[in-house]
């Protein structure tokens, strides 16, 4: 058996070389540690390991071992089996190829913890290799640390439920995560690298380009919200992210939806409390405006305006009062004869006349106020429009010659049924106004245009302006009483509502059209004269033999006394005080031959009675007659000028009163 050869190193001692003695000298300092080694080879010439032949104190420090257990010994006896392979493959690539080689080699002297690691390079140097070496676990660890955190971080983008993604300076995409495809509607993977503007184009121009570049230019972090078509809404916090920047999307549309319903609702409540606001001032100043202008031009108007409740409270007891006054003339006729001579008869005669003659100037003086406050159906004849436009006109004329010129556009029309003085009003009103919205000295560019012609049977009357027009909103609420566009003192408001309550008394309509810079249009709308003339024809007198029940629905008791009074003894007088108890007797019993019911009550009126039978008793609405003492509201005008029901003004004549029910038409089934 041959023996086998002892392994041998380098034949020249490393003193000898005195380059290598520079080096020892130089890599003494070195914060690295600096190992010096030799091939070690066996008898038959095969690398077996590496001979330290120096160790600087950075390498005695980082191996855990002094010079002399460095210094002439193996690598094998110097470092643990376990970590042997990977210095001695290092070494070994160094030997074979004769080229640097750079790695990271696990640390694993005793009472060090594993996972420590050093960097290592090793390069040949003449007959030996120079192996450099520091500690990089800090390094390593915080790599992995990094590494770990860039890990988690991705996790936690991927399932966050916002949207996120980051551009570099160039805005190109660097990162994305699935969320974001929902916005784009495109697969990330192509989006990678590509243009944030070229993916979003909708973001051009709009608040998230602006805030975008100004977190790129000024590095600083921003917060907004904003819709993004078609049918997105984000919030959005964008801020510098290295060289770019990066931006996280959360949709917030139903959120903002819900905002928006809470926002409207506070809304309607703040502008329900500025609205209660703006009446309780409106109504003081509608009441400061009422009281001036009793003391100016349009005072009348005002008082007849303001009166007409009044009128409607006096209508009521004067109805009874003339009622009772007419019954005991009526009685005191049918006395015997033996006390028609008598002194106590005769006064008491005259005493009845006096009241009567009272009664009927109370009457005239209700019947006065009303006239103020709108037309009066009793006191209209035919009236000519030309003639009305043309007095209206002379009386205008000095207000409107420095501001416009007239033209007159009369096509042939008939004669209106009104009231002449309150017609001339309404047209005199409306001069003024049309003067009013043209500024003075331009009056040749200006006009004032007054028409007439036929429209649907109906005479319609026209006066426009080129003044400043109004705006829609200042149109819609033109009629309102004591809305003005006029400075303090200049006007109060109530002419076009004034206007408006004289037309629609005269049956008629009154309306207006506008465009702002432009000018305004007013329209008077009448029926012919000879078709409310027809309508107007008094009732032939019918002689009344038929004893007839009658039902009076009124809240004023007074009312029902007279009823009874003047016909309970031919007829059958059911008497109810409100619209309720009307209601409810009439599902029991509606076998009445005349209705009489008024018009305004408290709780249900006459109307609400009136719409509640057309739905379940159509049958008892021609025998319907309502009473009024004057006082209309809007609906109340309204339904009487679309309801076919007869209707009487308080306070009546008796004999009007018999006149209906002799004129009752009949019951069905009887």
């Amino acid at each position: 058996m041959s023996a086998v050869s002892e392994p041998r190193g380098t034949s020249a001692p490393l003193e000898e070389d005195s380059l290598l003695r520079e080096l020892m000298e130089v890599e003494r300092d070195n914060p690295e540690g600096c190992l010096l080694l030799g091939v070690v080879l066996d008898a038959a010439g095969s690398l077996t390991d590496f001979e330290c032949h120096y160790g600087n104190p950075a390498a005695q420090e980082l191996l855990g071992a002094t010079e002399a257990k460095l210094t002439g010994r193996q690598l094998r006896k110097v470092l643990p089996e376990r970590d042997l392979g990977g210095w001695f493959a290092l070494l070994c690539s160094v030997e074979a190829s004769g080229q640097p080689v750079s790695a990271d080699l696990p640390d694993s002297r005793a009472g060090i913890e594993l996972g420590n690691w050093f960097h290592c390079t090793a390069m040949k140097m003449r007959r030996f290799i120079l192996a450099r070496f520091r500690n990089v676990t800090p390094a390593r660890r915080t790599a992995s640390a990094l590494e770990e955190t860039r890990n988690r971080m991705v996790e936690i983008l991927e399932g966050t439920p916002d949207a996120f993604c980051s551009v570099d300076e160039n805005w190109n995409f660097s990162y994305i995560n699935a969320n974001t495809q929902e916005i784009s509607g495109k697969e990330r993977e192509p989006m990678l690298g590509n243009s944030l503007w070229k993916a979003w184009p909708e973001m051009l121009g709009t608040v998230y380009e602006q805030n975008f570049q100004r977190v790129m230019r000024e590095r600083v972090m921003v917060r907004f919200e904003h819709p993004l078509p078609p049918d997105h809404y984000y919030e959005v916090q964008a801020y510098p992210s290295g060289r770019g920047i990066s931006i996280f999307f959360r949709e917030i549309r139903e959120q903002k939806h819900l905002e928006n319903e809470r926002d409207a609702l506070l809304a309607r409540e703040h502008s329900a409390r500025l609205e209660a606001e703006a009446l309780a001032q409106q109504r003081a100043r509608e009441l400061l405006a009422a009281q001036e202008k009793l003391v100016q031009s349009e005072k009348l108007a005002v008082a007849g305006q303001l009166a007409a409740g009044v009128g409607h409270e006096i209508n009521n007891p004067l109805s009874f009062v003339i009622g009772n006054i007419h019954f005991a003339l009526e009685q005191l006729a049918t006395l015997p004869p033996e006390l028609l001579s008598s002194q106590g008869y005769h006064e008491s005669l005259d005493a009845l006349r006096e009241a009567s003659v009272g009664a009927e100037r109370i009457r005239g003086i209700v019947m006065d106020l009303k006239r103020f406050a709108r037309a009066d159906e009793s006191h209209m004849g035919p009236v000519d429009v030309w003639e009305a436009l043309e007095f209206s006109l002379s009386m205008a004329l000095p207000h409107i010659r420095h501001r416009a010129q007239v033209e007159r556009r009369f096509s042939p029309v008939p004669k209106v049924l009104a009231n002449e003085a309150k017609l001339g009003q309404v047209f005199l009103n409306l001069l003024v106004n049309a003067a009013d919205a043209i500024p003075e000295g331009d009056v040749a560019r200006h006009r004032i245009t007054l028409s007439t012609r036929m429209e649907n049977e109906r005479v319609v009357v026209e006066v426009s302006d080129t003044g400043r027009g109004m705006t829609p909103e200042v149109l819609e609420r033109a009629f309102e009483p004591f809305f003005t566009t006029k400075t303090v003192g200049a006007g109060t408001g109530l002419g076009l509502s004034i206007c408006l309550g004289l037309v629609q008394g005269m049956k008629g309509e009154l309306s207006a059209t506008s465009r702002l810079g432009i000018g305004s249009t007013f329209r008077v709308v009448l029926p012919p004269a000879k078709e409310l003339a027809r309508n107007s024809t008094p009732m032939t007198v019918v002689a009344a033999h038929e004893r007839k029940r009658v039902l009076v629905v009124d809240d004023e008791p007074g009312i029902a006394a007279v009823f009874r009074r003047i016909i309970g003894r031919l007829h059958e007088v059911v008497v109810v005080q409100s619209g309720r108890e009307a209601l409810a007797l009439l599902e029991q019993d509606d076998a009445f031959d005349r209705i009489f019911c008024d018009l305004m009550m408290p709780d249900l009126t006459g109307m609400d009675v009136y719409e509640a039978l057309a739905q379940w008793h159509p049958d008892c609405l021609e025998r319907f007659v309502f009473m009024t003492g004057g006082g209309f509201t809007e609906r109340a005008r309204t339904f009487l000028q679309t309801v076919p029901t007869p209707r009487i003004d308080k306070p009546f004549e008796p004999a009007l009163i018999r006149q209906l029910i002799a004129q009752s038409p009949s019951r069905t089934g009887t």
